[in-house]
């Protein structure tokens, strides 16, 4: 997938630890880890970054986060989960890994990426901002109908045929989904700048979209 995933730093001294696709995941987290994950940061931290004036208790049901970094941590943390499921999904296809291994792994994807878009999908209004939510869902969505396309990996049983059908993949994602992708992704990419700006975090890229991309769209 052609997608830019930002990690999120907090204050010119103080760094968040949060989830994030760089972070080697050998076992899958469990749903009050990845919460818990996506808060922990210093007290300093807290201090630097902008709170949620939305009250809790108007929040109702719904997932409500205090500081601007933990929000933020929380969606792009599953944007990486679901990124760096994707790459070890096509890793084994190349791999020739047994068919049993591969569904596995699709499996993870799918059930990462459902869990992704329910969670984020309850996350309460920051400050009455819905729009990087949002923006996060329908991209979320986007991925999970594209697995589909994975459907022929598991109707070939030849492991030398599956990888070659990774190649013929490339040629479906550039012209079946690119152009809907970039549009989902500028505007993810819109409202999470936004945010940012307003709550004055900072930026820097990973290189795991860079390493996705190569497996699944054709070089121009």
């Amino acid at each position: 997938m052609k997608y830019l995933v930002y990690i999120f730093l907090f204050g010119p001294l103080v760094v968040a630890t949060m989830l994030t696709g760089c972070e080697s995941k050998n076992e899958k987290k469990t749903e009050t880890e990845k919460m818990e994950a996506s808060q922990t940061v210093s007290d300093t931290a807290e201090v630097a970054t902008a709170p949620n004036k939305d009250s809790k208790e108007a929040c109702g049901n719904g997932t409500y986060f205090k500081y601007a970094h933990s929000y933020n941590n929380f969606i792009v943390s599953n944007q990486g989960y679901i990124l760096e499921d994707n790459i070890q999904f096509i890793k084994a296809i190349k791999r020739e890994e047994p068919n049993e291994k591969v569904a596995e792994l699709y499996n993870k994807l799918v059930e990462e990426t459902k869990w992704a878009i329910d969670t984020t999908k309850t996350l309460c209004a920051f400050n009455g901002n819905h729009e990087f939510k949002n923006a996060a869902v329908d991209l979320f969505e986007f991925y999970l109908e594209t697995w589909k396309d994975y459907k022929p990996l598991f109707e070939t049983k030849d492991k030398k045929e599956r990888a070659k059908i990774v190649d013929q993949l490339k040629i479906t994602f550039n012209e079946k989904h690119a152009a809907k992708e970039k549009r989902l992704e500028e505007k993810y990419m819109k409202a999470h700048t936004a945010f940012a700006d307003e709550y004055q975090l900072y930026t820097r890229s990973t290189a795991l979209h860079e390493e996705l991309d190569s497996m699944l769209y054709v070089k121009k």
